[in-house]
This record gives structure tokens, sequence and C-alpha cells, in this order.
């Protein structure tokens, strides 16, 4: 793991007769600054900020972020410190919901948690599996899924067990690209031997519920979203994005029911903003119905609970 950065600053701001402006970008700690010759004046003068308690950065037009956010705060953390929960889920990419909040998460294995502003600090006592991003310390991917469900209303918002499973899809899946797909962050074995060391910690029981749940390949939250609401309304589990021949070769609906020939396609803001995406869409639909399959078109607010009460009945006439 790569160590904290502390210690004398780099050469470009050890010469006494440096200006504000050598700190402009690389944030800094008080001790730092104060070493390297800025007085207490300055250090609380209007060229710096002042992300966090003990911690600078020069004043800057443009956000800084998640990423700088970060390496800002490591400045003033243990050497053992890794960013965690959703800190970690967020510079892993991973499709949380808007209610989860914007402070930083950090673990430190065997020591005390992390007391100060717009932090959440929290501690275990075992030793965690790490990685880095962008040279920025991080619990592993298939650790920080379980650690999501450990969050509460009052810790960094609450995950429901629909959306850990939304966010199992996504680490088993890869992210979809022109060419193929990105390698995936976690396998459903990495998933199942996390949740074995999560034990009996909060959020145990949402992950026993979520993981057998977890599916790939799926390109969005609202299609695990649909799928879990389909089961949970009584209907067959459909499976995910099936092969389906048609006349310009193989084709995957988002969820099919293939011997009852029904397909579900979920159109998102995408379809909306993106023509090409439209047209594609478009064309892949008619493929689909060219072949004798029945397309049942699903939007945002189906995947609502009000609106999928009324999709799971259409789902359900549809396939007798």
């Amino acid at each position: 793991m790569t160590r904290s950065p502390r210690g004398p600053l780099p050469d470009a701001f050890s010469d006494a007769a440096f200006s504000d402006a050598a700190f402009s970008d690389a944030a800094f700690s008080v001790a730092q600054g104060r070493s390297a010759g800025l007085t207490p004046g300055r250090l609380r003068g209007p060229a710096f900020e002042r992300p966090f308690h003990g911690v600078r950065w020069g004043r800057s037009a443009q956000s800084r972020s998640l990423a700088d956010q970060c390496r800002a705060l490591r400045t003033v953390l243990a050497p053992t410190a890794v960013f965690s929960h959703a800190t970690a889920a967020r510079l892993w990419r991973m499709p949380l919901p808007l209610s989860v909040g914007d402070a930083l998460h950090v673990t430190i294995p065997q020591a005390t948690a992390v007391r100060r502003p717009g932090v959440v600090g929290w501690t275990r006592d075992d030793r965690l599996d790490s990685s880095e991003i962008d040279g920025i310390p991080v619990t592993a991917a298939a650790d920080t899924w379980t650690m999501l469900a450990t969050m509460t209303g009052a810790r960094g918002g609450r995950l429901s067990r629909e959306q850990l499973v939304a966010i199992g899809d996504f680490l088993v899946s890869g992210e979809r690209h022109r060419w193929g797909r990105t390698v995936p962050l976690a396998t459903i074995e990495e998933l199942a031997a996390a949740v074995a060391r999560h034990g009996a910690r909060r959020g145990a029981t949402s992950l026993a519920w979520a993981l057998p749940r977890v599916r790939r390949p799926v390109d969005s939250p609202q299609e695990s979203i649909l799928r879990l609401g389909l089961l949970a309304a009584g209907l067959p589990e459909p499976a995910v994005q099936p092969p389906v021949a048609t006349a310009e070769g193989i084709r995957h609906p988002d969820l099919g029911y293939l011997a009852e020939r029904v397909l579900l396609e979920y159109l998102g803001d995408v379809h909306r903003t993106d023509p090409r995406t439209w047209r594609q869409d478009l064309v892949r639909v008619q493929l689909f119905e060219d072949a004798g399959y029945r397309v049942i078109l699903v939007g945002a607010d189906d995947v609502r609970p009000d609106g999928m009460r009324g999709l799971a009945e259409r789902v359900r006439r549809a396939l007798g």
C-alpha cells in the first residue's frame, strides 16, 4: 500500500522564497505548510481553501474531483488508512443511488476511527485487502460491496437489498463499450468470499439475500431493479440478456422469457437524448418483433413501486 504523503514537501515547495502560487495545485497539511515557511497568517489568508481541518490547497475556479479530495485528506491520515464504503465505490465507478451522501469514508484497520468534519470514519478488527486507483488506497471491490451494506441513514446513507444486487450485477458484468465489455471488477466467487469475511457484521442479512440474486451481464441498475420487481410480483425470473436469433444475427434483449417469446427492453434517458442510441434500439426492437417475439418497452416510471404493479400485470398477461 502506498504510504500517506507525510514529511517534507517536494523540492518545489522547500524554497523559503516560494510564493503562494507554488501551492496552487497540490494539497498539503498545515504542518507541511509551516515547515515549508508559510506563516499562520498566510495559511489563514484568502490564497488557500480548507477542504478539511488541518488541510490546505490553493483556491481554484475549477471544482475539485473526488480523487483530489481523497489526496488532500491523505495528508493528515495514518499510513494504514484506506478509503472505503461509498468513497471507494465511487472511485470504482459503482452505480450508487442519489441518496448516498458525499462525505469521504475512511477505514483504519485495528485503530481508532477517524473523527473529523466531512469524514465518516470506520474501523475493522481484521486486515483488509486493498488496491490503488490513481495512487489512492481503496478497499478491494468485493469488500467495498459488502461495506456498503453497513451504511445507515446517519452514516453515509442506507442502501436497499435491491440496490446491493444492482451494484453486485455491475461488479460481475463489467462495463459495456463498443468492442465488448471491460474486465469485471469481481467474480461471483469473490463476492461470496467477501460476504464470508464480512461475517455477522451489520448488513449480513441484506448481503445473504442479495448474493444469490446477482446476475451477469447487466448494463444498468434499472435493469436489475426491473428483474427483481418482476420476481417480487410473483413472476418467473426472466433470463438476463439471452441470445435471440434475428434476421441480422444474434441480438440480446435486456430481459427475456424465451419459451413464451416475450422480451423486455428498458429505455433510459439516453434513448431520449442520444438519437444514435434511439435509432439503434428502434431497429433492434423491430428485429425482435420480426423474429416472432412480443417486446414490452419499460421506462423509469415502470420500475417505481407504483408502476411496477401495472407492469407486472402486463407481463403476466403477455406470458399467458
